[in-house]
């Protein structure tokens, strides 16, 4: 029901904005906020809808949100938590196309703890946006700096995950994983894992992979670990450590974002060395033996520079965002100073690759009026679909059930000619949708259809320049739908 939300609206640091409608020539913008840390944003087709972050330094409470027309909503002042880098998130009601939540966590600054929901309809007043319920509050404990979600098995529902985290008073570490469920009731209270290593800081950031059947998380003093998820039940099945933290002090690796390249093949992290006042572009070969030992230094930035996160793109590139120490602080940054550091973004062109057949490019984006700091758009796969053929997937009907009631519904490769053929009839729809899945749920193909008398439809798909593998082709229509597994050899 909100698959028009999309992945391609990113608003981050001092008013910068990229348009990724068309991955291959992005459009570089302006937005109306200066934010140190991290943000989030949500689009679709028609651009940028929402987007929210931190507005003044070091204030729990002054997270604002903006409209599709660059204005703050006005009730929308005074959000609760949302002042590090990946602290805010949207994500779409499923049962409802006007109404979008903000989820926030509170990760210093008692009394604001904890996890809190923002509910928005941002259609209201001419999509000029209204809030409808602000800061109710999920739970009250301090909160790791990685909130993130993804999307559901069924293609519908949303999981969203905050972890735990235990100030320094105590000193506990924490492996404590709250996993809610975003249904078309609501959001209902959390599954709770205790699992995977322990961390004693609460900065770090979590990121799921492409098909959303596994993340990565890291913490500030070095931990870099694998968790295998289940999109269906919400559970987290299993864990593969890379590195792990230090028992105490001294900590000599500082790991502060990371990301997946867009085959899931390697993990990028940015590790900060204080001995030598370096930070390390590092990457990770996620298909090696030993992932460890398969560690490789793509490129350096001495302090002052400050890569700080980074962020996969819908060009298939990764993006690093940095801040320049030397115009900074205070905050907001008063300076108007641009700088080859803050005015750009560093760019990994082929993150797929390994070692240096990556192409790091530091500094080659340039964000025109715009500026960088520590943070970009903190924001989940908004296009991921159903997890095809898992026990989950039971938001459409398949074709067995659809034959008893004598519809006729057949799809083949061919090969000489490189296409899918498919026929069907006795359809009881006027207009239909045809869609290619590959097995995790991506969209490869989408065509709107006419059935023509007599429910009759035939039409083809030209593969050329998708892999050979087993895909899934889905029909539907206003009364139904159909879908089968094909091979292309």
């Amino acid at each position: 029901m909100n698959a028009q939300f999309n992945n391609n609206h990113w608003v981050f640091g001092d008013s910068a904005y990229i348009n990724w409608s068309n991955p291959s020539t992005p459009v570089v913008g302006s937005a109306a906020f200066n934010f140190r840390n991290g943000s989030t944003s949500i689009g679709d087709s028609t651009g940028v809808i929402l987007y929210a972050g931190l507005f003044n330094n070091w204030a729990p409470t002054d997270c604002y949100i903006w409209n599709k027309y660059h204005q703050r909503i006005g009730d929308a002042t005074k959000i609760n938590g949302g002042i590090w880098h990946h602290s805010s998130l949207f994500i779409p009601h499923p049962g409802n196309d006007s109404i979008i939540y903000l989820f926030t966590i509170g990760v210093t600054n008692d009394p604001y703890y904890g996890l809190y929901s923002t509910t928005i309809n941002y259609k209201a007043n001419n999509d000029s946006g209204l809030v409808l319920q602000k800061n109710f509050q999920w739970n009250n404990f301090p909160a790791f700096d990685g909130l993130m979600g993804v999307r559901h098995g069924n293609g519908r529902d949303w999981w969203v995950i905050s972890q735990r985290w235990n100030p320094p008073s105590g000193q506990i570490a924490s492996n404590s994983f709250y996993i809610f469920k975003i249904t078309p009731q609501g959001i209902t209270f959390p599954i709770i894992q205790n699992i995977g290593s322990s961390h004693s800081t609460n900065l770090g950031h979590l990121v799921f992979s492409s098909d959303g059947s596994s993340f990565v998380n890291v913490s500030f003093r070095g931990l870099i670990e694998l968790y295998n998820f289940d999109r269906c039940t919400g559970t987290i099945t299993s864990t593969i450590p890379i590195e792990q933290e230090p028992p105490s002090s001294p900590y000599s690796h500082f790991i502060t974002t990371c990301a997946y390249s867009k085959d899931d093949s390697k993990l990028y992290v940015i590790d900060l060395s204080q001995s030598n006042s370096t930070y390390y572009l590092l990457q990770y070969d996620l298909l090696a033996t030993n992932i460890a030992a398969s560690k490789f230094v793509v490129d350096t930035f001495v302090i002052p520079v400050a890569p700080w996160t980074m962020k996969l793109a819908p060009d298939g590139k990764i993006y690093i965002a940095a801040a320049d120490g030397n115009y900074s602080w205070p905050y907001p940054d008063t300076s108007t100073a641009f700088t080859t550091v803050n005015n750009n973004l560093s760019v990994i062109n082929y993150p797929d690759s390994l070692g240096a057949a990556c192409d790091f490019q530091p500094f080659s984006f340039n964000l025109g009026t715009g500026r960088s700091y520590f943070g970009l758009p903190n924001n989940p796969d908004y296009e991921l679909g159903a997890w095809v053929g898992s026990p989950c997937d039971t938001l459409t009907v398949g074709i067995s059930e659809n034959a008893k009631n004598d519809v006729f519904f057949q799809a083949w490769y061919n090969g000489e000619w490189n296409m899918i053929h498919v026929n069907a009839s006795k359809l009881k729809g006027s207009k239909g949708v045809l869609r290619l899945f590959d097995v995790q749920g991506r969209v490869l193909y989408e065509a709107k259809l006419n059935v023509i008398a007599g429910g009759y439809l035939t039409t083809e798909i030209n593969m050329n320049g998708i892999a050979s593998g087993v895909y899934i082709v889905s029909l539907s229509t206003e009364k139904e739908k159909l879908q089968g597994k094909i091979m292309k050899y």
